[in-house]
């Protein structure tokens, strides 16, 4: 065994058995904070009140008495000198300062900004050291010395807490035990009485004689987020405050702020009901605030560009008053996405709108208002500077083909023109062009190239474009309206065939006040052809005697749908640390310009397919954080996609169907080979047969995925997936039809563990699942776990799913 090998196991030995909950590091009459514990709370949740201690126990590994983090912390404190560091830096700093300068003296100033950078990024390495110690230190967290003076803060933290929730007459206390490992582990108990709460039961407001501010409260009354009846809380004043505040911005008080609204509550001591008055301040020097009426609205658009001796030309519409040097965008169109006008009511709602509105063409660098009081007369500037008109974005990056792991390069080009036509509308052609390792279907061990390649032209307008009037298309400009146009190819060559497929497609997208995302295609159309190989053609023969009419796939076709998009990000979904979920509803259907005679009379004409078709899907994902880095996510969908018509002969186009297994999937079965039902196909020494896709009719997936954070960058998640597809009928093969006495038995289970590796940038995601229960078995011999092992071959060794981001 060599010395590598042995100093790394003897580290690993140390890091394991000096992690048992980090004991061994204190020292003589120190205690360990192993646990604390939240009891007798009814009404409000211990997750609101675990984050009120004041000091945190030690994260353990899937709450075994284990807790790596501390020994990587006191590892790396044994290495940890703050004196050299600190020498360090400074020796870095008059090296590379003393290279800097000579780089300047001989005018090399190149050399001086690499230097610089240089000395930049060493310095805040060094710094970091300094502040968070190395590496080790960093992985891991300081050992947690139980403090009793913390827990007494503690305790008050959570009187205070629940009073701020309407339990005035709450009692709080806490008890300490110590065991394990000689009573040097201590666990504290907080114990809660929170008793009844008080509720309001009036609320009235006091704005002095201002009979205007008090019609403007009352009438957005409706909307308060107090209310008689409410259990008093703290936290829903602060958000009243908040919404008086807006209110009255949105109704013409330009100056005033959330400082001005005090509460008052009144108690009655003899019962729970409190009293709630809502005091509207007066501002100093002024019997009553000031309401702001727009006397002008300025719209520079072409803020920081100059032209020397020239002037900007100031021209009116719709009341606006728009300033340029030269003449660039369709002010009929500029004019949609402006909400502010002159005699109108000064309005943070409509401001907002405005920069957000103008902000979504994408033409504009930054889009600012601002309000000017000189003068006596309140005028509203609109200052916008655009983008380049042409912007070029590059990708290059790699495909990993799991299977066989061979790297497969692609290049993503993009570009973009910016009103190309001066209505504000974006052009846009972009191109790919990709490589991946594939394996021959005559031949599994055979590793081919395929090539994959796509260009696309697209234009998409700021409006609808439909015959509607400006005062009408002003209106619908709130909902963020765009038309979207494009005319596309694709090109896939492969080892046993090449396809290409030319598309256009034409459509809408927008979205309304409650933040639903709605995408409609009106149409979409693709003339699709392919080249297949003998073999290949052969291989779909022999699968037509199962039933699976894949061939017909791959005619010359004609694949016209038109289809709705609608979802919904609830609370920033992906990027949020509080709960989130999102939803995606989708419906389309297929075949619809087949009614068209010009096409109808030639539909009989077997060298070409057509489709009929129907299809919808629901997509709901969520996520709850939970503990300390810990995250709970969950992900559901279901779909059916169903053909009609005698122009479909019972089939989908290939792209149309659902399919089970892969990254994104379940993990435990190969992408896109899980299914149909219980349908299997065998060979002769009955083993099963995974070279074709599975594609199916129905689809019922869930994951269940719990994410815990174990080092700064790297994250480890256990997961449980479930799911299958089925037909609508059998098709020749047995269990593939949907069924319901039947179905629940045929659901796939698949479960596993992975790690996530956060490279700011991106996320790399390594999942590695095994088959739990497998419906292409027998009845009775469908639970595997008893045949789970380490080989990479067979059926029920590990999947390894490497992608990129999560996987819901």
């Amino acid at each position: 065994m060599s010395i590598k090998i042995i100093k790394s196991f003897l580290l690993v030995s140390i890091i394991f058995f000096t992690s048992c909950v980090g004991t061994s590091y204190l020292k003589k009459d120190e205690k360990l904070l192993y646990k604390q514990r939240i009891k007798g709370n009814e009404n409000i949740s211990s997750d609101r009140l675990d984050d009120l201690f004041t000091q945190k126990a030690n994260r353990r590994i899937l709450l075994l008495p284990i807790s790596p983090y501390v020994a990587f912390y006191e590892i790396g404190k044994q290495f940890y000198n703050k004196d050299q560091i600190e020498q360090q830096k400074e020796q870095v700093q008059e090296s590379l300062s003393e290279r800097i300068k000579m780089a300047r003296e001989h005018e090399k100033f190149a050399k001086a900004s690499r230097l610089e950078r240089k000395l930049n990024r060493k310095s805040d390495k060094l710094s970091t050291k300094l502040e968070d110690g190395n590496i080790l230190m960093r992985w891991g967290e300081p050992l947690a010395i139980y403090d009793s003076a913390a827990t007494e803060r503690t305790k008050d933290q959570i009187k205070l807490f629940l009073e701020s929730k309407g339990y005035f007459d709450s009692k709080v206390d806490y008890e300490t035990s110590e065991r394990g490992l000689k009573d040097r582990r201590v666990t504290v108990t907080y114990k809660i009485e929170e008793n009844e709460p008080y509720f309001i039961d009036t609320v009235f407001y006091d704005v002095g004689d201002d009979k205007v501010m008090m019609s403007v409260l009352v009438g957005g009354a409706r909307n308060r987020l107090v209310k008689p009846g409410d259990i008093y809380d703290q936290s829903k004043l602060t958000s009243e405050r908040e919404r008086i505040e807006t209110l009255m911005k949105n109704n013409g008080y330009y100056t005033f702020s959330r400082q001005f609204v005090e509460f008052n509550v009144f108690r009655d001591p003899d019962t729970t009901a409190l009293g709630l008055e809502v005091l509207i301040n007066r501002p100093q020097d002024a019997l009553q605030h000031k309401r702001y009426t727009l006397d002008a609205v300025n719209f520079t658009t072409d803020v920081n560009t100059q032209l020397g001796g020239v002037k900007r030309t100031v021209e009116k519409f719709n009341s606006i008053n728009y300033s340029y040097y030269k003449y660039s965008y369709k002010k009929r169109i500029l004019d949609q996405r402006v909400f502010l006008r002159p005699g109108e009511y000064y309005s943070l709602e409509k401001t907002l709108n405005t920069q957000r509105q103008l902000a979504n063409l994408d033409m504009f660098r930054f889009v600012n208002v601002k309000y000017d009081t000189a003068g006596g007369d309140f005028v509203a500037n609109i200052f916008t500077s655009p983008l380049e008109k042409y912007q070029l974005s590059n990708e290059v990056g790699v495909n990993v083909n799991v299977t066989f792991g061979l790297p497969g390069p692609f290049y993503n080009v993009s570009l973009k023109n910016r009103n190309p036509f001066g209505r504000v509308e974006i052009m846009e052609l972009s191109g790919r062009l990709g490589f991946e390792g594939v394996a021959n279907l005559s031949d599994q061990t055979d590793v081919t190239t395929a090539t994959e390649a796509r260009a696309n032209l697209s234009f998409t307008f700021p409006h609808f474009l439909f015959p509607f009037g400006t005062q009408l298309k002003s209106r619908f400009a709130l909902l963020n309206p765009k038309t979207k146009t494009g005319l596309g190819f694709n090109y896939t060559k492969r080892p046993e065939y090449i396809r290409s497929n030319l598309n256009g497609s034409y459509g809408y997208s927008w979205q309304n006040k409650k933040r639903w995302i709605f995408d409609l295609t009106i149409t979409d159309i693709n003339l699709i052809e392919s080249d297949l190989q003998d073999d290949f053609r052969e291989a779909l023969d022999e699968q037509a005697t199962f039933g699976r009419q894949l061939s017909r796939s791959f005619l010359p076709s004609f694949v016209s749908s038109s289809s709705i998009n609608i979802s919904k990000n609830f609370n920033n979904y992906g990027q949020a640390n509080s709960r989130a979920s999102f939803i995606k509803f989708f419906v389309e259907t297929g075949g619809n310009l087949l009614n068209i005679n010009a096409i109808s009379n030639n539909i009989n004409d077997d060298s070409l397919a057509y489709f009929q078709f129907l299809k919808a899907s629901v997509d709901y994902r969520t996520y709850i954080p939970y503990g300390r880095e810990s995250t709970f996510a969950y992900r559901f969908h279901i779909g059916a996609a169903k053909p009609y018509g005698e122009f479909s002969r019972g089939l989908l186009p290939y792209e149309k169907y659902y399919f089970a297994g892969g990254s994104n999937s379940i993990r435990a079965w190969a992408p896109r080979r899980l299914g149909p039902g219980s349908f299997v196909e065998t060979d002769e020494e009955g083993n099963f047969i995974y070279n074709f896709e599975r594609p199916g009719e129905i689809i019922l997936e869930t994951s269940i995925e719990v994410r815990r954070n174990l080092i700064s960058f790297l994250d480890g998640a256990l997961f449980v997936d479930a799911g299958n597809v089925w037909s609508f009928s059998e098709n020749d093969e047995p269990g593939s039809d949907f069924k319901l006495d039947r179905f629940f038995n045929e659901i796939a289970i698949g479960t596993g563990f992975g790690l996530r590796i956060d490279f700011s940038f991106l996320i790399m995601r390594f999942d590695l699942a095994f088959k739990l229960y497998d419906p292409a078995r027998e009845t009775g011999e469908r639970w595997t776990i008893d045949e789970w092992n380490l080989g990479t071959r067979d059926n029920y060794g590990p999947a390894l799913n490497i992608g990129i981001g999560y996987p819901f």
